[in-house]
């Protein structure tokens, strides 16, 4: 076992209920759930974005120039999947 993840970006694919890591075209993870399940789309729009919040933390912790808020806004819209 490794303590690096697959690199990001990932994306989350609705109509295959899959998270991809992309351009590797990996597969991470299977949303699909049973009949009554709540969130999952939410919740995999949330994993998708995990590669993302990560960097933008990173490079709060050692930014200067406010270059982290571009990256920290569109991690928090991807996790909520609205653009920018």
């Amino acid at each position: 076992m490794t303590d690096q993840h697959t690199p990001g970006p990932w994306r989350f694919e609705e109509s295959t209920k899959t998270l991809r890591a992309v351009p590797q075209n990996y597969w991470l993870a299977t949303m699909d759930s049973w009949d009554g399940a709540v969130n999952h789309e939410a919740n995999a729009r949330l994993i998708a974005a995990a590669p993302d919040l990560l960097e933008a933390l990173e490079l709060a912790l050692v930014a200067t120039d406010g270059t982290w808020e571009d990256k920290a806004r569109a991690a928090i819209a991807k996790a909520r999947g609205q653009e920018l």
